[in-house]
């Protein structure tokens, strides 16, 4: 990336205003703008918008306010330099989208704008998925769930659509069961040493542990991460306290390992 306010010939001045991030992406995409922002395009940028939003993700995790700050700037930059691509192949501009933006929550909310009642969320979902449909006359096959989305978010969100067309458990317990039904399936196909057949049931899993989650009031994408978070950190502080016992730990017997890592538990234990 190359320095932005050196090739910029006006930086703007009242860097809180929209205004403002328009005209520098406009900068950035112009004749004499950054080489990196002027080779790409929408294909090029879906990588860092996806990683943008996941690093917001992160930031609200944390409940830092200046990552939160910064992650949010980042992915309304993302917002920004899409639309002005679009802009220069003449589809539209910004004005465009937050006119789209503004109508579409008027027309998803008219319990809000208009004098429709509702009696609590569960009728404002219902609502928002019936308009949502009519405004994409959804006719083929499919829950019109992105695919790029995680998969283990898609096996929750393919659930709670399922769930609101009444086919669904009835209580966690059904589900509880599901799950040991499905770790029995796969127990028979690690057996039998079919790896095609093992992938399909390690997914089936997968999918009624995502079902278990949501049962559960989780979410199975955000309990994950919490869980990958926390061996992370206990990982490393294993490697710490190897290295502070001058232990070289890749030598170390897997009794050992295993002996460091319920230590580190115990130091780390409601972390």
């Amino acid at each position: 990336m190359c320095d932005l306010i050196t090739r910029m010939p006006k930086p703007p001045e009242n860097r809180k205003s929209f205004d403002a991030l328009i005209e520098l992406v406009s900068a950035l995409r112009g004749p004499e703008g950054c080489p990196w922002d002027l080779e790409q395009n929408h294909k090029t940028l879906a990588p860092y918008t996806i990683e943008e939003s996941f690093e917001l993700v992160e930031a609200i995790e944390s409940q830092n306010d200046q990552s939160l700050k910064d992650e949010l700037g980042d992915v309304l930059f993302q917002v920004a330099l899409h639309s002005q691509l679009a802009h220069e192949r003449g589809a539209f501009q910004i004005d465009d989208v937050l006119e789209n933006l503004n109508t579409k929550m008027i027309r998803r909310h008219p319990h809000v704008f208009s004098d429709q009642k509702v009696k609590n969320s569960e009728e404002v979902w219902q609502n928002w998925e019936k308009i949502k449909k009519a405004e994409k006359n959804q006719k083929a096959a499919g829950f019109g769930i992105p695919l790029q989305l995680p998969a283990l978010q898609t096996a929750y969100k393919i659930g709670v659509k399922c769930e609101k067309s009444g086919f669904d458990w009835s209580n966690t317990s059904d589900v509880m069961a599901k799950v040991f039904e499905e770790i029995e399936e796969l127990k028979v196909e690690i057996q039998s040493q079919d790896q095609e057949k093992t992938a399909e049931e390690l997914g089936d899993v997968l999918f009624s542990l995502a079902q278990l989650a949501r049962h559960l009031k989780l979410e199975p994408e955000q309990v994950l991460r919490k869980a990958n978070k926390k061996f992370e950190t206990r990982y490393f502080h294993m490697l710490k306290i190897a290295e502070n016992e001058g232990l070289e730990f890749e030598k170390l017997v897997p009794e050992e390992k295993e002996k460091l890592w319920k230590k580190v538990k115990e130091q780390t234990l409601g972390s």
